[in-house]
């Protein structure tokens, strides 16, 4: 019965916001009953599958960055933004091997181009999709890649032998000139927006955590003239207070992306620290029904009461624009 809903619940979404023209829904409350209520007022529309492999508007209806989050169309967990304006394209991470075609029709309508890929780290649900279109480009081009640079086999055996490698395997194993690995303090240019690399893997990262490919993820944020995204990928609660000790009042950002989907991820000393009016959770139903052991729950409590708006995979693709 909930599969139903969702299909049916995620086929509204994808129409009615191209129907507006933009996609963009920015709710408070982001409840799988509303969600259900709004498409039974609405008229019937076509198979969710329909859905998979839709993709809104990217170009910025005025002078600024468009960041997009794309949900799990299985409705897993995964993480798959694009920053873009007119004329380029960063995508950060990608998300599992099945949304590879919805990545080339995004990268097509920007001439095969990719200006910037990001990597925050290398598990399969963030750069399953990369590894095939890097494998297979099919003409696309990608100008910088960009990702954190992990110390040996042995080192992370030894920190966490449960984890899965093999698509840090997969990765190791591509030929990349125009691969650069970052490191915590470093800064780009992105498309004209600032990009700074808050935290990534290290020496310090090694001390604290069990869990090296989440914690010595790529923590970054990119800044306009007036607002600020805060990516924190799959960091999790073991760096909440040298991250607070680091940067205290620096952390401020007008949005974040909810460190590892949501369910893990930095403690509440972080994110009011950051202060954001708006965050992104990677997290399907799943994750966000609070049925199982992991759960969403008790972050999003912690950000509703700070007032902030959530968006998650209930209402994605979701848009917010950067100026």
């Amino acid at each position: 019965m909930i599969r139903k809903i969702m299909a049916a619940a995620l086929a509204l979404l994808a129409f009615s916001g191209a129907a507006a023209g933009i996609w963009k829904i920015n709710q408070k409350v982001n409840s799988l009953s509303e969600t259900v209520l709004q498409m039974q007022q609405a008229r019937h529309l076509t198979a969710a599958e329909d859905r998979c492999g839709y993709i809104p508007d990217l170009f910025p209806a005025k002078k600024g960055w468009k960041v997009t989050q794309f949900g799990d169309v299985s409705q897993m967990q995964e993480m798959c933004y694009t920053i873009t304006t007119d004329t380029g394209l960063v995508i950060i991470d990608g998300g599992w091997e099945y949304e590879e075609p919805r990545l080339r029709n995004i990268i097509a309508r920007y001439g095969n181009s990719v200006e910037a890929w990001i990597l925050t780290h290398p598990h399969a649900d963030h750069i399953s999709a990369f590894l095939n279109i890097y494998k297979d480009p099919q003409g696309i081009q990608i100008h910088h890649i960009y990702t954190v640079e992990l110390p040996d086999y042995d080192t992370l055996k030894a920190n966490a032998s449960w984890d899965d490698y093999s698509a840090l395997e997969r990765f190791r194993g591509l030929e990349i000139p125009q691969l650069e690995y970052l490191h915590t303090g470093d800064e780009r240019d992105i498309l004209g927006l600032k990009m700074e690399v808050l935290s990534a893997y290290s020496d310090k990262v090694d001390e604290l955590s069990n869990d090296l490919l989440n914690d010595g993820s790529m923590m970054f944020r990119v800044s306009g003239e007036r607002d600020s995204m805060l990516f924190c990928a799959d960091v999790g609660k073991s760096l909440t207070d040298y991250l607070i000790e680091e940067y205290g009042p620096k952390l401020k950002s007008d949005y974040v992306q909810m460190g590892h989907h949501g369910y893990g991820g930095p403690g509440s000393a972080f994110y009011e620290a950051a202060g954001p009016k708006a965050v992104f959770f990677d997290a399907p139903h799943s994750l966000m029904s609070g049925e199982f052991e992991k759960s969403t729950v008790e972050k999003e409590k912690l950000v509703r009461d700070m007032g902030c708006v959530i968006y998650s995979y209930y209402t994605a693709p979701n848009q917010i624009l950067l100026e």
